[in-house]
């Protein structure tokens, strides 16, 4: 196979807003030529293998991904990687960085994870090339929302135990539905109990109520969004499936002591 190509990049005017910068993103049909060295990358890549195999070296750290495997190399850490000489990759991928990119990796444990055998990040990846091919005003909102949802499935992947007790298994159930809003009547069936049941279950375990401990997964980001992007209030409401920007504005003031705008002010 002959090494070829599909790379796409974003509108220099585009890329930065929504606090993550997405570079380029695209396919790569490899050849057993096929080498990257970034020595203390500006950028993370996130790269799914579609067929074939290769090596990846991250600081110290060698790796193998094959067909099925994604690899995921942090920004600000020596890349080295390449492809098989009898069987080439061939993969998708993604180059991003900026630092709502390193708040996620910290709230989804993902410090440390380079190499994920077995999880299909092809879908999330494949949504991100096509809006770098579009390449419209929205391009990097929807990149932005793809990067968080691959997040949190790879954090679903990495740690789900095999064993939850109830409690675990609502958090893990609101920990993952960050941008949805949820019934109780929803977290009842997830558990098979009545719904003062899972209140009463919830609440022994950690403290708050499951609609207590959701809407301040929602608040924290909320403010990682406001402090780390250029999403106007009225999009953070929407993306977190609040009912209004002004219902919104006014329950983080009540919870938090200042509007949104204010609060992006003070952290400017």
């Amino acid at each position: 196979m002959r090494m070829r190509e599909e790379i796409y990049s974003f509108r220099e005017n585009a890329a930065g807003p929504f606090g993550l910068q997405f570079e380029m993103a695209g396919k790569s049909f490899c050849d057993g030529s096929y080498r990257i060295d970034r020595p203390r990358s500006a950028v993370s890549s996130i790269e799914y293998i579609i067929r074939g195999r290769g090596t990846v070296r991250i600081d110290s750290q060698e790796f193998y991904p094959k067909a099925g495997d994604t690899y995921f190399l942090h920004q600000g850490q020596d890349h080295l990687y390449f492809s098989d000489k009898d069987d080439p990759w061939i993969k998708i991928w993604v180059n991003v960085r900026g630092e709502l990119l390193t708040d996620l990796i910290g709230r989804y444990g993902l410090k440390g994870c380079y190499h994920i055998p077995d999880f299909y990040a092809m879908n999330y990846l494949q949504r991100i090339v096509h809006n770098a091919q579009v390449n419209d005003d929205n391009a990097v909102l929807n990149c932005t929302l793809a990067v968080h949802e691959l997040l949190v499935k790879l954090n679903e992947h990495l740690y789900a135990p095999a064993v939850l007790s109830d409690a675990m298994r609502l958090k893990t159930y609101l920990d993952h539905r960050v941008s949805e809003n949820v019934s109780l009547s929803e977290l009842a069936a997830v558990i098979g109990k009545s719904e003062s049941q899972t209140i009463r279950l919830f609440k022994r375990e950690y403290g708050v109520t499951p609609y207590h401990y959701h809407l301040q997964l929602k608040l924290d980001f909320a403010q990682k969004l406001l402090r780390s992007t250029g999403m106007t209030v009225r999009e953070v409401a929407a993306h977190l499936s609040f009912g209004d920007e002004f219902y919104f504005s006014n329950l983080f003031k009540k919870k938090l002591g200042s509007a949104p705008n204010h609060f992006r002010k003070m952290r400017l």
